[in-house]
């Protein structure tokens, strides 16, 4: 087995009595074979409100939990599913209405009907909600009414072809649970049973679902905060899935036939602005200055051993508007370029405000000191969840980066890491370009897809250049499974689930 060079020798020792303790269990109680689907995860969410969070944390744990109006087929296109057909939209584009399918219940048994609909789109348009979702409703959302217990009416104050794919990510909640953060009540294939603080939840079977019957008895969300150990434990036996797994512990499953490791291209970005508004950053030649100095290739080799994408704009690979042909700024630093930029600046400097946690830690360490070669300062401010996202909603901030993932809220698009660039938005960053704010506001109004791919484009290349928007990487989704569990859906995979609903046993295979 090769140890990962991040690793010390003591570490690595320390897992080996883990490997045989977890691998001597797994064969008292093999896990794919049986009725209980076991997935590894890094963290549990202190909000489990799905309507305030459209994070993985959160999304993950709800995803066999809580449905929505319409759903992905397997060609990523929305298809209806707590939704009866398509909504009929009035000719102004203004009011949409929604047939319901009818025979569903919650997990309480109460039926699921228009009332709950309303309720969850009225709370995640609420501005005291602090829902995530706000961003994408405000300015737009008119409201919402129950014609019958059948049908849904929505009315917006201009037209929003966007909101299609909003209908295709948002939960929807029985209306008693819009506000709850403890706990969760839908209409999925499994029911959240218990909430075990800081260990995980366990789920068993809706015997009364509307759709398929669910393959497992049970489902448990371990949670296994370091990502060696959910390495450990996947290859043990221990859990049937592992997710977020680190390149540095991929080595511990090479060459087990009994797992097999994705890596997919999903819509995961380092979220990267300036506030360009303000000084420094209102200077172009310094933003450009900062992003020519950018290590890129350091970033992906030291943090990604290598598996991410090179960054340039703000849309990756596996999101609408990704162009692989845009290369704007190198992949290692071009230290002379940025100190010839700088030219005139006295004491350029800046402070990066980050999330906390290794991965984002890491990554900032490597950029300020390469920024540091082309003679910028850099304070480093670290804050934890809470904080940095108040931070980030206040714009009381010079540059700012997180892991942000968009796949929950907006599918293989990255709408809401775009708004900062657009001046009217309330995360706006002070980035002023009435070009790139038409196109922005087109592509939330319309529903010409192809239309909107190409506007994207345009939005990508100009906060290139302009560098307002400059990741260093884009990161892929790693996620590992036994093959006891049937094989992941790449095309799910690609707008960041797991697919757990839809995942069955497959006998002992490889066990």
């Amino acid at each position: 087995m090769t140890i990962p060079p991040s690793w010390s020798r003591r570490r690595f020792l320390g897992l080996v009595p883990a490997v045989s303790l977890l691998a001597a269990c797994s064969t008292a109680s093999p896990t794919g074979g049986g009725r209980t689907l076991r997935i590894g995860v890094a963290a549990g969410p202190s909000n489990l409100n799905p309507l305030d969070s459209g994070s993985e944390v959160t999304r993950w744990i709800a995803e066999p939990v809580m449905e929505t109006l319409y759903d992905y087929d397997e060609r990523v296109r929305s298809v209806p599913l707590l939704a009866a057909a398509e909504p009929a939209v009035s000719a102004d584009g203004l009011t949409w209405t929604i047939p319901l399918k009818r025979g569903v219940t919650f997990h309480n048994g109460d039926a699921f009907t228009a009332e709950h609909v309303v309720a969850s789109l009225d709370h995640v348009a609420a501005f005291a909600s602090g829902s995530e979702w706000v961003v994408y409703f405000l300015g737009y959302y008119s409201g919402a009414r129950a014609v019958d217990p059948n049908t849904v009416e929505i009315r917006l104050k201009r037209p929003y072809g966007l909101l299609r794919s909003h209908l295709t990510n948002l939960p929807i909640t029985h209306r008693a649970f819009v506000d709850r953060k403890d706990t969760m009540m839908g209409t999925g294939p499994y029911r959240l049973e218990r909430v075990s603080a800081g260990l995980g939840y366990s789920m068993t079977a809706h015997r009364g679902y509307h759709g398929p019957s669910p393959a497992y008895a049970r489902l448990e969300f371990q949670i296994i905060p370091d990502g060696s150990t959910r390495a450990v434990n996947l290859r043990a036996g221990s859990v049937d899935i592992a997710t977020e797994l680190p390149v540095a512990a991929l080595p511990l499953l090479a060459g087990q036939q009994a797992v097999t490791v994705h890596r997919v291209d999903a819509p995961i970005d380092i979220l990267t602005y300036v506030k360009a508004g303000d000084p420094p950053f209102d200077d172009p030649n310094f933003r450009r200055a900062v992003a020519y100095a950018v290590d890129r290739q350091g970033v992906n080799d030291k943090v990604f051993g290598g598996a991410a994408v090179l960054g340039q704009g703000p849309i990756g690979p596996a999101e609408r508007g990704y162009d692989p042909d845009l290369r704007v700024f190198p992949a290692r630093p071009d230290t002379a370029r940025a100190r010839e930029l700088l030219r005139g600046v006295t004491a350029p400097s800046f402070t990066l405000t980050i999330s906390a946690g290794q991965v984002m830690e890491d990554i900032a360490q490597i950029l300020v000191q390469s920024w540091a070669r082309a003679g910028i300062t850099v304070k480093l401010e670290v804050l934890q969840g809470g904080p940095w996202a108040q931070r980030w909603i206040s714009g009381a901030y010079q540059m700012i980066m997180n892991r942000f993932s968009s796949g929950f809220t907006s599918g293989d698009a990255n709408y809401l890491t775009l708004s900062p660039a657009q001046s009217t938005s309330v995360l706006a960053c002070g980035y002023e370009n009435p070009s790139v704010d038409t196109a922005l506001e087109r592509v939330w109004a319309i529903d010409d897809q192809d239309e909107r791919d190409r506007l994207l484009r345009e939005v990508n290349a100009t906060l290139t250049e302009d560098a307002v928007m400059f990741p260093p990487v884009y990161p892929k989704m790693i996620v590992a499974q036994r093959a006891s569990v049937s094989p992941m859906d790449p095309a799910r995979m690609k707008i960041s689930r797991l697919g757990t609903p839809r995942l069955r046993p497959e006998g002992n295979a490889g066990e």
